[in-house]
């Protein structure tokens, strides 16, 4: 049951609920909520990202994205993410392990 998995905070108005992580594979699936006008910080995905916007929009350097879009980010993407003014929540698939890059704070 997904409403008993708790809420972790990530940084000021972002938070996120990991559904399933196969340790052996380094893969998981999470959701991500985003207050209005987040920035997070520059980062490198080591594998592959995949990400659909359930409400509100977001942009990186690639392009803006908003309800209902789906992208895929490839092996050793890295990207910075800015929050549109409504916040935004997203489905994450990824793997392996998030590296910060530059943390603009």
């Amino acid at each position: 049951d997904t409403k008993e998995i708790d809420w972790e905070t990530l940084q000021e108005n972002v938070r996120i609920k990991t559904l399933v992580r196969d340790e052996e594979r380094r893969l998981q699936m999470s959701i991500m909520n985003l207050g209005s006008n987040v920035k997070r910080p520059t980062h490198l995905h080591p594998d592959i990202e995949w990400v659909y916007v359930l409400s509100g929009s977001f942009s990186d350097e690639n392009g803006n994205y908003e309800k209902g879009h789906f992208l895929a980010n490839k092996k050793d993407s890295q990207h910075t993410l800015v929050v549109g003014p409504d916040g935004c929540e997203i489905i994450l698939v990824w793997s392996g392990s998030v590296k910060i890059i530059h943390d603009e704070e």
